[in-house]
């Protein structure tokens, strides 16, 4: 039940538009940011809302999560597996980088100096790049707004196009059978489409993806060169596909085959 006319507005707002800010949320309704906040922390509490540095949305609200929610959940633990992962970049290779939000963080391990050519459905990643001077060619499509992702034909008839030594991403989950799969069907197609231009594949996961299974399978594991995580993989899974723990730092752990 909700305590006051400004928990139901907060919901109403929700409903409608899937996300908002703490700053917007407090313009809306003549309310003070740290008022906002604890009203947030009621209704999280009381399994209404989840909420992260970049906002909140509604807690049903499982399918199309938008970027700026996620991109503020578990940003120490993907910076470290980033960290990690860059260290598999070598100069001068062409690499493609997905639109979530745990690759993004590959950007500040990229420099111009690197001469490292990055092929991108991520606009916010294209940015980024861009100001630090780094050759990024966007995929181009339909940008997806959610997700801030380039999809469709388009994009996978520009990524056709290349042929890269490396293909970073994430996905939303992974199951312990060795199953990895996302929500998006349209981002899933434009993985695979990466994956099948690129020599070696690189899947960048942190532990809020684990035991968990969304609608579109991406790829099992049996597809992946390398995983780059912040959790120990038992030695069945290692095993059954091949892995093994090649470097560690700082919490993060890179498996190879």
């Amino acid at each position: 039940m909700f305590k006051n006319q400004r928990h139901i507005e907060i919901m109403a707002i929700l409903k409608k538009e899937g996300f908002a800010e703490v700053r917007a949320l407090s313009e809306r309704l003549y309310a003070s940011q740290p008022t906002i906040r604890r009203d947030l922390s009621f209704l999280e509490n009381q399994g209404y809302v989840r909420r992260s540095h970049g906002g909140v949305i509604p807690a049903d609200d499982t399918v199309n999560t938008p970027v700026a929610f996620r991109r503020g959940k578990r940003t120490t633990e993907k910076a470290r597996i980033c960290k990690l992962a860059a260290t598999l970049l070598s100069r001068s290779s062409l690499v493609f980088i997905d639109a979530s939000t745990t690759a993004f963080h590959l950007a500040e391990h990229i420099k111009e100096t690197d001469d490292i050519k990055v092929v991108t459905n991520g606009l916010p990643l294209c940015s980024v790049l861009a100001e630090n001077n780094v050759r990024t060619f966007s995929t181009g499509g339909k940008l997806v707004k959610s997700s801030m992702a380039f999809v469709g034909r388009q994009a996978e008839n520009t990524v056709n196009g290349f042929n890269a030594d490396l293909f970073f991403f994430s996905a939303s989950s992974f199951c312990e059978d060795g199953t990895i799969s996302d929500y998006s069907e349209e981002e899933t197609a434009l993985r695979q489409t990466m994956h099948a231009r690129a020599s070696k594949s690189v899947f960048l996961c942190d532990e809020d993806k684990f035991n968990t299974v969304s609608a579109f399978t991406v790829f099992s594991l049996s597809d992946i060169d390398h995983i780059v995580t912040d959790v120990l993989l038992s030695e069945s899974l290692l095993k059954e596909y091949g892995f093994t723990l090649q470097a560690q730092e700082n919490g993060a752990y890179l498996y190879s085959k």
